[in-house]
């Protein structure tokens, strides 16, 4: 497609140039480029060329001028691009009227330019705009990649970009926080815009992560668009440059990819750093719940280092990816493949508890992700938060792998700290033994009911039908008593002396149904797995219970 006069001033070297005259004459299509400062230049013209002259030939003679302008009309030229300061100093009147006239477009260059590089420029935009492109990233990198091996700070590279555009430019992290800025964004007006900036990102992060433009009503429907900056995270940090739809070449996508990439290698940089904090953190947190550390005030002072405070009462929470089926075997091939989803959901339980405003600090753990998260006073009413946070957090994490959670009873030291992971350790491997998934389990055993009513009804039938066999829904009066004898048992601790007195019946009558019951299970009390089993499927028993009284009573 053939370029007009109004196409060249997207050009660098074109902004600074000013119409004279035949101002509607800027659609005329550009073809070529001559320079020339002789008066017989029309005979190396045609249709829709470009004449770059200083005016030499001209500078005595406006009716020269004026003949030459008439010719290149004739010809169907483009137009003048003249250095009036040169030689002229203004353009003769009688030679404006013509131009307006004739819609024959006569443009000023300035003198610290030469008609030579302007040439250059027009006729490469014109013939190779994918080399001219091409040259100005490659000068864009080779100043960026510079600025990195010297050590510039990410503001600097962010400042630095802004000049190169011309245009106010924002980074930010993932979560659409600012990570730095150019100096526009402290002007009082943008400091104004800026957090509406923020919201319109935060409000369709997807696809500002991908690469987007939004409106920003405030600054007279001004738009930002959005250019993605890999990281060694799960999401891309954000490059938010203003009105980039209207950036002039050669300041083109090319070359903002181009200092996007050494900004990434500098947040790949940081975020190296931090992960090595990171170890740092996680053995101090090995040191605690192992007590390897003995003095109190040594706890106390490392622990408020990483934000753990000492007047408020804590929990422990632990979660881990679910090792169930195939896929989850043949991802345990590939350390590099583990290491990434494991620093992946470290990120986004991360994002979870800043997104979630949760006074809560990080750890790990072997193959655990260890959550202390701290209140003042763990109430009812936090119970029910933590929960809501924990099965937001588990939508949010889940996708071709499911997490589960673990929960500890609250403590009111983290001195205390060891007690709380072993307890949510015991809630996580419990819902483990029970060969469940994608679970949240609470250290309380009371709450193993709660547990179980998040479970869909199917598999919870299932479960009871296959545990309790021909004892699943008892009719008969014997194997109701059977059933009662067993619950009562296994709540006694196996004890037959106290099943006994509490079913007022003989320690014989306990035997004999305990044995009983055995056998139509296949299975022994005595063994810890087979006594678990059966205490679940008791619990289910109960809620399928509740759920048939609900159905009659509706």
């Amino acid at each position: 497609m053939m370029k007009t006069l109004n196409d060249l001033f997207i050009l660098e070297n074109m902004k600074e140039c000013n119409v004279l005259a035949g101002h509607r004459g800027l659609t005329r299509n550009v073809q070529s480029v001559n320079i020339s400062d002789t008066p017989d230049v029309i005979q190396f013209l045609d249709k829709n060329h470009l004449l770059l002259t200083t005016g030499y030939a001209f500078q005595d003679d406006p009716q020269e001028m004026c003949e030459v302008i008439r010719e290149m009309h004739t010809l169907n030229c483009a137009g003048m691009i003249i250095k009036i300061n040169r030689f002229l100093k203004q353009l003769p009147e009688k030679v404006k009227l013509l131009a307006d006239d004739l819609a024959f477009p006569i443009i000023d260059l300035p003198t610290n330019q030469t008609l030579g590089n302007l040439s250059r420029h027009i006729l490469n935009y014109l013939n190779d705009h994918e080399a001219e492109q091409l040259y100005y990233a490659l000068h864009v990198q080779k100043e960026f990649s510079d600025m990195m091996i010297k050590g510039h700070s990410l503001n600097s590279l962010v400042e630095q970009l802004g000049h190169f555009l011309q245009r106010p430019t924002l980074l930010l992290n993932h979560r659409g926080e600012k990570i730095a800025q150019s100096h526009d964004f402290r002007m009082d007006s943008m400091k104004l815009a800026e957090p509406e900036i923020i919201k319109k990102i935060k409000d369709d992060l997807d696809t500002a992560r991908e690469g987007g433009t939004f409106a920003i009503p405030s600054r007279d429907s001004q738009s930002i668009t959005t250019f993605p900056v890999k990281t060694k995270r799960q999401y891309p940090s954000m490059l938010v440059i203003m009105d980039a739809l209207t950036l002039p070449y050669p300041s083109s996508q090319m070359a903002i990819e181009q200092a996007g990439n050494v900004i990434s290698f500098t947040l790949i940089k940081e975020q190296s750093i931090e992960e090595n904090s990171r170890l740092l953190k996680n053995n101090f947190f090995a040191d605690l719940i192992e007590m390897r550390i003995h003095a109190e005030e040594e706890i106390l002072s490392r622990a408020n280092y990483y934000g753990l405070k000492a007047d408020m009462e804590s929990i422990c929470i632990v979660c881990a990816i679910d090792a169930a089926g195939d896929s989850y075997e043949t991802l345990q091939l590939y350390e590099k493949k583990i290491g990434e989803l494991h620093h992946n959901i470290y990120d986004q339980l991360e994002d979870e508890i800043i997104n979630g405003n949760m006074e809560a600090t990080l750890f790990t753990k072997e193959k655990y992700f260890v959550m202390i998260l701290q209140f003042p006073n763990y109430t009812e009413a936090e119970i029910d938060n933590v929960t809501k946070f924990i099965e937001r957090a588990q939508r949010n994490i889940e996708g071709d792998y499911s997490v589960s959670f673990g929960i500890s009873n609250p403590i009111q030291s983290v001195t205390d700290v060891s007690t709380a992971y072993k307890e949510a350790v015991e809630a996580i491997m419990n819902g483990y033994d029970l060969k469940m998934t994608g679970f949240i389990n609470f250290y309380k055993a009371r709450e193993i009911k709660e547990l179980l009513n998040t479970l869909p009804r199917k598999d919870l039938k299932a479960l009871y039908e296959n545990t309790l066999k021909s004892l699943a829904y008892p009719k008969a009066k014997e194997d109701v008593e059977l059933v009662k004898t067993i619950e009562v048992y296994l709540n006694s601790q196996c004890e037959i002396s106290d099943t006994s007195r509490m079913l007022y019946i003989h320690r014989n009558t306990v035997k004999y149904r305990v044995k009983k019951t055995e056998e139509l299970l296949n299975c022994s009390f005595r063994d810890p797995a087979d006594s678990l089993k059966v205490r679940v499927a008791l619990v289910i028993g109960s809620i399928l219970e509740e759920d048939e009284q609900v159905r009659t009573a509706n």
